[in-house]
């Protein structure tokens, strides 16, 4: 993986499994995601995650330019089973100016392929789930994946502003953001067991469980 700046905006292209938890696990650091995909469906799963979303296909050349990809710093290209498309986008979105290309395959041959025209990160899914891509991309942030299944996803997360100084209740996480607090780790060691009077204090690690879904 080529080593970079940890970046502040993101475009991913294709939204199925693998882009949409892309999309989500970007959504909890302050960057800017532009989501794409060609199918409305898809987008709305993704309206609550990213910055934009855009109803676009990108098999036509010119649209990654009338989207503007090349203002932003990375591009992840998740567009499915349609490698001409993603071999076609990687070179359009290195020409258009993207600092940062990661685009996916389903084999080694692929792989190398995509390599060969410029992308920076050429990632398999079979092997690595989408969350975990997300992760590598802003490894500079606190913020982890620790394990991930189509179930749930066992997450390591700041606390979000609006819940710092309040208790485990108050923020009331669990039924608004289906996100279950199982555990605190507080000044970088001290691992606290999780009560509804629990309070939330800026610096801590929040270990949770998410419904991915």
């Amino acid at each position: 993986m080529k080593n970079m700046e940890k970046p502040s905006s993101f475009a991913v292209i294709g939204l199925g499994h693998f882009g949409l938890s892309i999309v989500q696990t970007l959504s909890n650091y302050d960057v800017e995601v532009l989501a794409c995909d060609k199918e409305a469906e898809k987008l709305h799963l993704a309206t609550d995650y990213a910055t934009y979303v855009v109803q676009a296909d990108v098999t036509d050349e010119t649209t990654l330019e009338k989207m503007g990809i090349g203002n932003f710093e990375t591009v992840i290209l998740a567009m499915g089973e349609d490698f001409e498309a993603t071999v076609i986008a990687t070179l359009k979105a290195k020409e258009l100016g993207a600092k940062y290309v990661v685009a996916k395959a389903t084999g080694m041959r692929q792989k190398k392929i995509l390599e060969t025209v410029g992308a920076d990160l050429v990632v398999l899914p079979e092997n690595e789930m989408g969350a975990k891509i997300a992760q590598k991309l802003m490894r500079s942030n606190i913020f982890e994946v620790l394990l991930d299944s189509d179930k749930f996803l066992v997450v390591e997360m700041k606390p979000r502003e609006d819940w710092i100084d309040k208790t485990v209740r108050e923020t009331d996480m669990r039924r608004k953001d289906s996100i279950n607090l199982i555990a605190i780790i507080r000044d970088d060691h001290t691992v606290l067991t999780v009560f509804p009077d629990t309070v939330i204090k800026e610096g801590d690690v929040l270990i949770t469980i998410c419904n991915p879904n």
